[in-house]
């Protein structure tokens, strides 16, 4: 078994060794390619997923939702863990556009529209949001997801972890309380934890 971790928007794989340390710390292989937008990550992960082989799929942010997403549409996914992930990429490019001018949220947005305008159309968003995927049988989830996060509403999380479980699906919701978007300090031991366990229980065969 491999792992592919996936870095955010704008961010690169250097930045995400709290997410691929406990991986790596269960004797698996960890595959991190860096990626430019959502299309370039998503052909990226298609294209290793088709070399053979299972895997389990994590991403932060905006590879969270790639991670997501790839779970409910390819072959050969075994597990998908999503941290700060968006799960309805419709409504989160609408929460960000709905940010303050000069926060984070908008600036954000406007980051989005400047490297590719196509890729916030609302027919983009819809055709690539994890909820829109939802169906019984998905590989094992899990969501971790900070309770003050700026970026990604926690509602909409919270909203996909609801209907996934009413499925019939196995998946878990973590909770971070004090958490911003990206983890630190404490809240990268509790992710080690949260993924550790996870992993232990449904994806190592």
């Amino acid at each position: 078994m491999k792992a592919i971790a996936l870095h955010g928007f704008g961010s690169s794989p250097e930045k995400i060794n709290w997410l691929i340390g406990p991986l790596r710390a269960l004797n698996i292989e960890v595959l991190a390619p860096s990626y430019r937008d959502f299309e370039d990550g998503l052909n990226k992960v298609s294209e290793l997923i088709k070399g053979g082989g299972r895997f389990i799929i994590a991403g932060h942010s905006m590879g969270g939702a790639i991670a997501l997403l790839t779970a409910s549409t390819l072959e050969g996914v075994d597990c998908a863990i999503s941290v700060s992930g968006p799960t309805d990429r419709l409504a989160q490019v609408r929460w960000l556009s709905e940010g303050e001018p000069g926060s984070i949220r908008r600036r954000t947005y406007e980051e989005l529209l400047r490297i590719d305008s196509r890729q916030v159309t609302e027919e983009f968003l819809r055709r690539t949001s994890p909820i829109n995927y939802l169906r019984p049988g998905l590989p094992p989830i899990l969501l971790i997801h900070g309770a003050n996060d700026e970026l990604v509403n926690i509602n909409q999380v919270m909203n996909y972890y609801e209907k996934a479980k009413s499925l019939g699906n196995v998946i878990e919701f973590i909770r971070v309380e004090g958490m911003p978007h990206t983890p630190r300090g404490k809240d990268i031991r509790i992710i080690a934890d949260a993924i550790e366990n996870f992993v232990r229980r449904y994806c190592i065969r």
